[in-house]
């Protein structure tokens, strides 16, 4: 017997004689959102993201607007479909290094100041996205850099994260990894003192494009 089946066995014995409890879910749980799209914006700043509204002609204005801070950014960008053919003209522009991912690798992604994706998903209801690992999509982007922007389409914004689930649950071919992320990354210690960007980026931009 393999040490994984030893410890499913001695879980079955642990659990047996244990009594079952019935739940009952009301037919009314479900969390109900009136305007998706405000829904979304409200709760990302909520935890600490940004939230961007914009239209094809303005997203070279938008990437402009998030990299201001930075004097010669390195950015690396995914080629994805979801991500527009301006942002690295705008980059560019910008005085910025355009990386592209997987081209960059790893330690590309590491260097990079800035990672630039698509999300697939986003949920309404807690100002979530949805990231895919799957080719040309990768971890590293989104995970290394110390800022993310997102780029999501209004029309793939769904009321709550069940219905979120639904979608990943109603694709042909999963990825080996999705990540279902909330706004920036953030940790505190036995004192409440948060800390953001120890595991992920610091800075999480949504941007969400709209015809």
């Amino acid at each position: 017997m393999t040490g994984r089946a030893e410890f499913l066995e001695r879980v079955r014995a642990r659990l047996e004689g244990v009594p079952k409890t019935t739940v009952e879910i009301p037919s009314d749980w479900a969390v109900e959102v009136d305007d998706p799209l405000r829904r979304f914006e409200a709760e990302l700043v909520a935890v600490g993201g940004r939230f961007h509204l914009a239209r094809e002609a303005e997203v070279g204005d938008v990437v402009a607007e998030i990299l201001e801070p930075f004097e010669s950014p390195r950015v690396v960008i995914t080629r994805e479909p979801g991500v527009p053919e301006a942002v690295s003209s705008s980059v560019q522009g910008a005085g910025g290094e355009v990386l592209w991912w997987p081209e960059a690798g790893r330690d590309g992604a590491a260097a990079a100041d800035v990672g630039i994706t698509e999300a697939l998903w986003g949920a309404a209801e807690t100002g979530t996205i949805l990231l895919s690992s799957a080719p040309p999509s990768g971890r590293a982007p989104s995970l290394l850099p110390r800022v993310h922007v997102a780029f999501l389409a209004r029309d793939r914004i769904v009321p709550t994260v069940a219905d979120l689930l639904d979608r990943v649950a109603a694709m042909e071919t999963r990825p080996s990894n999705i990540v279902l992320a909330t706004g920036p990354s953030k940790t505190a210690d036995i004192e409440n003192i948060l800390v953001r960007g120890v595991h992920a980026p610091a800075e999480v931009h949504v941007v969400v494009t709209q015809p």
